[in-house]
């Protein structure tokens, strides 16, 4: 990511609809892995500024690690004390130490087996990966570009790559499938015009459209729990270590 969207990302990621709606969609999870194990250990791979740390203590003992000292500058901004310098694939955290990993936009940095071996060993017996990737190749923009993405994923794919890897997918699904098609027909138009401006995807400064946005990633996720959507700008996924 480019340094300077650090700060964006500081200043949004409590009240900002997209950062707000993964949250929560983990939180469905992790509600349900703290009702077998009151004293989670979960590890933030790719933290950030700490907001996802942060709202995830309510669950247990969080731990974060980031390749950015700018990142690890922030987390310290928010009181958080147990964060450390380091790579997605070579953490410094002892084998075996934790019962969730959250990995939110993080795997399309990084070398992806690599990472995937290192989150494996990471895991205790029975752990869970929680994941969000960025979703079709369609999609790719300048924005992708921005944040040093290095690719975005179909479904079958990142199944195929957990599969291989040693993980069983418990749930894999595309979200924010409302954005897909005003997504793809504005990055189409911009990549018609190679001088238009690319604005932080970050920004976000009409409080109601953030707030009907939110709302309709909480009825997207009510739905989930029936169905899988088949297409969306980012794809969900929890999945085991075997």
């Amino acid at each position: 990511m480019r340094k300077n969207l650090y700060s964006d990302l500081y200043a949004l990621e409590e009240t900002h609809w997209w950062h707000r709606a993964k949250r929560d969609l983990c939180e469905i999870y992790l509600r349900k892995i703290q009702k077998k194990k009151r004293h989670m250990r979960l590890l933030d791979i790719g933290c950030g500024t700490g907001g996802n740390m942060q709202s995830f203590a309510k669950f247990g003992k969080t731990y974060g690690v980031d390749i950015s000292k700018e990142a690890i500058r922030f987390c310290k901004q928010r009181k958080l004390t147990r964060v450390r310098l380091g790579s997605a694939h070579k953490t410094r955290y002892a084998s075996s130490s934790f019962d969730v990993i959250t990995m939110l936009d993080v795997l399309e940095h990084v070398d992806d087996k690599k990472t995937l071996r290192e989150v494996r060993r990471l895991l205790r017996p029975g752990g869970l990966l929680i994941l969000t990737v960025p979703a079709h190749k369609m999609l790719w923009s300048r924005w992708d570009e921005a944040l040093h993405h290095k690719r975005r994923y179909e479904k079958k794919e990142l199944y195929n790559l957990l599969a291989s890897s040693q993980f069983r997918v418990l749930k894999i699904t595309h979200v924010y499938s409302f954005l897909f098609f005003p997504v793809l027909f504005i990055r189409s138009l911009k990549a018609r015009n190679s001088k238009a401006e690319y604005p932080s995807d970050f920004s976000m400064n009409n409080g109601f459209l953030n707030g009907i946005l939110l709302f309709v990633s909480h009825i997207e996720q009510s739905l989930l729990r029936y169905i899988h959507i088949p297409f969306g700008t980012s794809i969900f996924c929890v999945a085991e270590v075997q």
